[in-house]
């Protein structure tokens, strides 16, 4: 039976490049890129996106893994986002696991052995307020038909004021089929960690880390996604970018590396 290619829309990352000189340069012409290109889009911290966007991505991870590159491919709308995960309000331990509980009181239990992985980064929020001011300003049209009895007029102002600001999170991915657990710095009640609880909300969100390190020694700790260039780095594609680190992070772990 003849292989078909993917009929969607697929983007191919690597995870892993051979250690040999011409390596880039044979990746570049699998993909039928320039070699700067292929050097640009695989530089930096692996797992890297080496095309956007082809029909046929299960073929290119084929020729590249018969080159000795770690490769795979996948749809854009299959990364996960907080719309498939858990996002986490509190947590109750419990013995051999612990309960999580989402905005709308929902409990989702989780074994300790079904965590397989962290992920520690962060998410940059953005907020736009509309500012409206009036303001008043010397009118010379009003000032001349009016025998300066007007001098002024009344000027109202529209201005976009967009705020940004990082959120770190705690990933906690589970290897048993159900969601991911996202613990967002300010969105946690960390009355979870007892005595060990602190005023400022970054502490407690490294102080959890630490107790799913401890309880989990199973699940890495990867930091990737929090690292100065690693999301700014992906290209463009129809999706967050932080979720799309996450997702190649994931896999590249999955995959052993």
């Amino acid at each position: 039976m003849s292989s078909r290619p993917h009929t969607r829309p697929m983007f191919v990352a690597v995870g892993r490049i051979p250690g040999t000189p011409e390596a880039v340069a044979r990746a570049a012409r699998l993909a039928g890129l320039a070699l700067p290109d292929a050097a640009r889009m695989l530089a930096g911290t692996l797992p890297r996106i080496l095309v956007r966007a082809t029909p046929d991505g299960e073929g290119l991870v084929a020729a590249l893994t018969a080159e000795g590159f770690l490769a795979w491919a996948a749809e854009p709308s299959a990364v996960p986002t907080d719309g498939t995960r858990v996002v986490v309000r509190s947590l109750d331990w419990e013995p051999g696991g612990f309960r999580a509980v989402d905005a709308k009181g929902q409990i989702h239990p989780c074994p300790l052995g079904a965590v397989r992985l962290l992920q520690r980064g962060a998410r940059t929020q953005s907020t736009t307020e509309i500012l409206k001011t009036k303001e008043t300003r010397f009118d010379l049209g009003k000032a001349v038909l009016s025998g300066g009895l007007l001098l002024t007029k009344k000027v109202e102002k529209v201005e976009a004021r967009t705020t940004h600001a990082k959120e770190p999170f705690l990933l906690v991915q589970r290897g048993d089929g159900r969601p991911d657990l996202m613990v967002y710095e300010h969105a946690m009640d960390y009355r979870c960690l007892g005595a060990d609880m602190r005023p400022a909300t970054l502490a407690n969100l490294a102080l959890l880390t630490t107790r799913f390190q401890s309880i989990c020694p199973q699940a890495p700790l990867d930091d990737r996604v929090g690292r100065p260039g690693f999301v700014a780095g992906l290209p463009h594609l129809p999706l967050d970018p932080v979720d799309l680190a996450l997702d190649l992070v994931s896999e590249a772990r999955r995959r052993g590396c």
